[in-house]
């Protein structure tokens, strides 16, 4: 069983000495909590459901350690995809950290609507099949109208938010000391961030780069707004154009970290974004 090989993986990390702790999800009389198992014996209360993103956990306990202290986590793809992300963004050291892989089952990967429900190296379970984004009925219902259509439908779903900055605290990459829709030139002293739209499309262009698709914003919104579906075609828009994918290079830069002018390194164009915003998001997420 795919939770007996994880726990004997971290139980055998912990009795050699490897890592100084296993960072996992626990059950006890209060239910599953994120813990750190620092012991053998106490890994018999580690499980893997729900799924929990744990890479922001990680950069929290590995900060406050001394720098010889090395951590295994429990991690799905999209764990792994944002502690390779955090580390280039000096988050994170990766080289203190041991990645325990497991994969999500089919049923899980249809929740996320996940293309990769599986890490590079899957210590635990079995490879599900991604999920076929033009299959979905979701997302045909958010990007796949005409723009009229597409835009009344975002401006009803973000109508209901209440702005509790779930999605904020819970995304694993969207990690700026002071929030940048906190400062001043966004909102006076005093008042509430910026109108619904103006925050969610900001925010959603600043993780744009960074985004693995974890579905955390989405799982943390109490009123089911589709948040995952405004990344997707941002996130396609840069695969397409640079060939790129956050979390699937632990060495190379994002292209909005890099100087592709002066150092076009990777002997891809720049594109030409004149017409970009005329093509429908759903060309992009093919």
């Amino acid at each position: 069983m795919t939770l007996d090989t994880v726990r004997k993986i971290a139980r055998n990390l912990l009795e050699r000495n490897t890592v100084k702790g296993v960072l996992g999800l626990a059950a006890d009389d209060a239910g599953v909590i994120p813990r750190v198992f620092d012991t053998p014996d106490a890994v018999g209360i580690l499980v893997l459901e729900p799924k929990w993103v744990l890479a922001k956990i990680a950069v929290t306990v590995m900060a406050r350690e001394s720098d010889d202290y090395r951590l295994a986590v429990v991690c799905r793809g999209c764990d792994e995809r944002a502690l390779i992300e955090l580390g280039k963004r000096n988050r994170i050291d990766p080289g203190r950290l041991h990645l325990i892989g497991v994969a999500c089952s089919e049923a899980q990967a249809k929740q996320c609507l996940c293309q990769r429900p599986w890490p590079s190296r899957v210590d635990a379970g079995e490879k599900a099949v991604g999920v076929d984004l033009s299959q979905s009925e979701t997302v045909r219902q958010y990007l796949g109208a005409d723009r009229p259509v597409r835009l009344e439908r975002w401006r009803e779903a973000f109508s209901r938010c209440i702005k509790c900055y779930g999605c904020r605290n819970a995304c694993p990459v969207c990690i700026c000391d002071t929030c940048k829709l906190e400062q001043d030139v966004w909102v006076k002293r005093g008042e509430i961030a910026p109108d619904m739209l103006t925050f969610h499309l900001m925010r959603s262009m600043h993780v744009a780069d960074a985004c693995v698709a974890c579905g955390a914003c989405e799982d943390a919104c109490p009123v089911g707004i589709p948040l995952m579906l405004l990344q997707l075609p941002m996130r396609n828009a840069l695969r397409r154009s640079y060939n790129y994918e956050a979390g699937t290079e632990r060495e190379r830069l994002s292209p909005l970290l890099s100087n592709y002018i002066d150092e076009p390194s990777h002997g891809i164009s720049i594109p030409d974004w004149t017409d970009s915003l005329e093509e429908k998001p759903w060309d992009l997420i093919s």
